[in-house]
């Protein structure tokens, strides 16, 4: 990612910061953790929220009672885009920003995921370096999808949530994945290697996806293609807490990068794209340049240990995390919950 735009952007900018002991965890005498740990159901986690606007405000006014019901979180879903760590990382500059492909030389890595700079413009997380999600439409839940891989119903017991929600966010993390990055989660129907999206006119096909001229589902119909939701892993399960006025219910899932394809950045949500090794975007973020929001540094914290793409898709489900904001002894509020296996 650019370093000069994050220095300028994010240089003091830390969204999540490792936690001692709070009143919460001390009064039952549980240990509380940080989102630079790995979590896992049962675990008790808390991070500060001090550098990022008005959070901590609304924190405040929720925990002394403000008025009026919460917002009740819009389903969505985010993919980590795996692939082999390279001796280098290629930046892709948005061909919609103007920009050409960069490479820049850095360590090797076992494992790179594949990450956007979401614009300035932005309502939600302006500036932030994210994977590749967004909100689940209705037409992912109400419209036909051929479909292969682990049934609606199945990941339905694994997401803990109802079966049309299940089908409705897989769909979208795949649609998702195809109108950000170009990668397509899916083969025909007799489960032969997954397509080459290389192909000049699905430009405008992945437009008419992006811009919800056609569902993903009539797309995938139209191809004769069916999607692969053998692909994808559940990797966890993040709520914004009710003090927020723009809250989402997103499921985060890992995939492997399919064989032949290629992730760019052409999408207008987002003005910079990178394969980036976890442990690279982490230190980028320590550093000051790199805005990430906690979710994002949870999961990337989940397979920053990875040695192969295989040890990260293995990475046990990190549990639902359903944060509420939490007073300290001391009046700092922070955000906090215990992590649960449903």
């Amino acid at each position: 990612m650019s370093e000069s735009a994050g220095k300028m952007r994010h240089g003091a900018e830390k969204t999540a910061k490792a936690v001692g002991a709070t009143a919460a965890g001390a009064a039952e005498g549980r240990r509380v953790q940080s989102i630079r740990e790995p979590l896992s159901p049962g675990a008790y986690v808390e991070y500060s929220v001090d550098d990022q606007p008005g959070v901590v405000e609304r924190a405040r006014a929720f925990l002394a009672g403000a008025p009026g019901e919460p917002v009740a979180p819009r389903m969505a879903a985010t993919v980590m885009l795996v692939s082999e760590g390279k001796s280098h990382y290629r930046r892709f500059e948005s061909p919609l920003a103007g920009g050409a492909p960069i490479e820049e030389t850095v360590d090797a890595a076992p494992v790179d995921v594949f990450m956007l700079r979401r614009a300035s413009t932005m309502a939600f997380t302006p500036d932030a370096v994210v994977f590749p999600g967004g909100g689940m439409d209705v037409r992912d839940v109400e419209c036909a999808v051929p479909w292969a891989g682990p049934s609606p119903e199945q990941w339905a017991c694994l997401m803990s949530c109802p079966v049309s929600v299940a089908k409705g966010v897989i769909t979208a993390a795949a649609r998702e994945v195809f109108e950000e990055s170009g990668v397509l989660l899916a083969s025909a129907p007799d489960g032969g290697a997954p397509v080459d999206e290389r192909e000049d006119h699905w430009a405008a096909e992945r437009e008419a996806v992006a811009t919800r001229r056609v569902s993903f589902g009539e797309f995938l119909r139209e191809r004769g293609l069916v999607l692969r939701s053998d692909l994808m892993r559940l990797r966890s399960h993040w709520v914004t807490p009710e003090s927020e006025a723009r809250r989402y219910d997103t499921y985060f899932f890992l995939a492997r990068l399919p064989e032949g394809q290629h992730a760019d950045g052409r999408t207008s949500e987002a003005v910079e794209a990178a394969w980036i090794a976890p442990g690279e975007a982490l230190a980028r973020f320590d550093a000051g340049l790199l805005k990430l929001v906690p979710p994002t540094i949870s999961n990337l914290t989940s397979i920053v240990a990875a040695t192969s793409v295989d040890e990260a898709w293995n990475a046990p489900f990190d549990g639902h995390v359903r944060p509420h904001p939490v007073a300290r002894p001391c009046g700092e509020v922070v955000l906090g919950c215990e992590v649960s296996e449903t």
